[in-house]
């Protein structure tokens, strides 16, 4: 999945496209625990893992949004490396 973070400024922006991109229920929490809890444990999201999130533009995104997204990217970093079927890329142009 391909999520544009040029106009992102706050953490929920990036939960706004993650959770669109995966069919997140409306009572899906913004935050780093209940994030773990729909990628790691599952039967949450509509898709499920295994994917790959590409976050492009990211330095194009306020400073808020570059920082909240850092804290995600470290997250699911942790999750692929407990063999979590998850990865995801920053790309920029």
């Amino acid at each position: 999945m391909v999520l544009d973070a040029s106009s992102w400024t706050t953490a929920n922006d990036f939960y706004d496209s993650f959770f669109l991109a995966v069919g997140a229920p409306d009572w899906h929490g913004r935050n780093l625990d209940a994030l773990n809890d729909s990628i790691a444990t599952g039967d949450i999201n509509q898709i499920e893992v295994p994917y790959r999130i590409v976050i492009e533009n990211l330095s194009q995104a306020e400073p808020e949004a570059r920082t909240a997204t850092g804290r995600i990217i470290e997250l699911i970093h942790q999750l692929e490396a407990e063999g979590c079927p998850v990865a995801v890329i920053v790309r920029e142009p």
